[in-house]
């Protein structure tokens, strides 16, 4: 019996390496392409450069307008991310704690988000509207209502798994309702809140279709729209493109990897708690 389970759990092991290797592989391509020439990088193949082209990143930071459209997906993910998990933490709390009809048909208004599809016709004319197309704050308004529902999810299921004998002890010691959300609630949260700040700040900096409705100033556009812009004019300089597409990549890495302990922990609390 024991045999069988270790020669199983050697079977998933190999397995699990196997689809960690083919994820992997397409990533190591696109960071050699960046340090190729532009004749090694057509052949878009899995190999060091014959000689490094470091000279590459300086080109493109040169060519192109690329600090500015970094610049702009930090600040609209950064945005995005304290938007949502502020006001989803605080809403999730209200309706955690407030078992009315009312509130359990708001939290019901909330899930539709989760499945209804974003339409684009109505998005772009109510920022038509309130003078929000092609700015930053549209954008980050926007990409904010489109997380706040799984947002909301996700602190709902592990807020209900939070004892309220904690908000009486809090009420009866003086806490006020923001002090008993600030003080006890949140600082409790940690595992939820980072698996919801990782991935709002993925869908924020890795969407393409949205910004790309949105935005059409050059000055204004985020990294993966700048991708489509640069291809546009670059199209058979694969190293260049690489480069781009490289510092896309770095931050979403370096957020993941920072936080990638608290993902699993977050989302099995907020799903199944509920």
């Amino acid at each position: 019996m024991a045999k069988k389970k270790t020669m199983l759990t050697t079977i998933k092991a190999i397995v699990l390496w196997g689809i960690s290797i083919l994820v992997v592989i397409p990533l190591l391509i696109i960071l050699f392409n960046s340090f190729k020439t532009q004749s090694e990088s057509v052949a878009m193949e899995l190999s060091l450069p014959t000689r490094w082209m470091f000279e590459n990143y300086t080109t493109v930071l040169e060519e192109v307008n690329i600090g500015r459209a970094f610049m702009n997906s930090m600040i609209v993910s950064i945005a995005t991310v304290l938007i949502a998990t502020v006001g989803a933490a605080l809403c999730a709390f209200v309706l955690a704690r407030r078992k009315t009809k009312f509130h359990k048909f708001i939290y019901m208004f909330f899930l539709v988000g989760l499945v209804a599809p974003l339409n684009m016709v109505p998005a772009v004319l109510v920022l038509q509207k309130f003078g929000l197309m092609n700015s930053l704050l549209g954008l980050i308004l926007l990409y904010s209502a489109l997380v706040t529902p799984f947002t909301i999810f996700l602190y709902y299921g592990f807020i209900n798994s939070i004892p309220k004998e904690l908000d009486e002890a809090a009420i009866i010691d003086g806490c006020h309702a923001m002090s008993l959300f600030w003080r006890i609630v949140f600082p409790l949260l940690k595992p939820v809140t980072v698996t919801v700040v990782i991935l709002n700040f993925m869908n924020a900096w890795n969407d393409f279709i949205t910004p790309f409705y949105v935005m059409n100033s050059s000055d204004k556009m985020p990294m993966t729209t700048m991708v489509y812009s640069f291809f546009g004019q670059f199209q058979r300089s694969w190293h260049y493109v690489s480069v781009i597409m490289v510092m896309i990549l770095v931050p979403i890495i370096i957020v993941y990897a920072i936080g990638q302990k608290y993902i699993i922990a977050g989302m099995t609390a907020g799903a199944v708690k509920g």
